[in-house]
């Protein structure tokens, strides 16, 4: 299994719009070929600061669906309330 986690800067005030996004994106796309599952994490410490852990088959499912014209959609509504991009990171779970 392949954990694929990013943390986000979202813009004030928009931090309900970001986790609708993506509660939307992760659960209407049929969900995605290789989606095992995935969790929302808002930071306690940093103000409009959000972790999402996603938890693949395998890291090519992931890229699959990244490469999809549906994915690349939404994208582009995402980026209306994410400030930047933080941190990313690929792992495998071990257990």
């Amino acid at each position: 299994m392949y954990a694929h986690i990013v943390s986000f800067k979202v813009k004030a005030g928009e931090g309900i719009s970001f986790v609708e996004l993506q509660k939307f994106e992760e659960t209407t796309e049929a969900k995605p070929a290789g989606l095992d599952h995935f969790h929302i994490f808002k930071d306690k410490n940093e103000a409009f600061k959000y972790y999402l852990i996603e938890y693949w088959n395998s890291k090519q499912d992931k890229e699959n669906m990244e490469n999809s014209k549906e994915h690349q959609n939404f994208h582009e509504l995402r980026d209306i309330v994410v400030e930047k991009k933080i941190d990313v990171f690929e792992c495998d779970v071990v257990i």
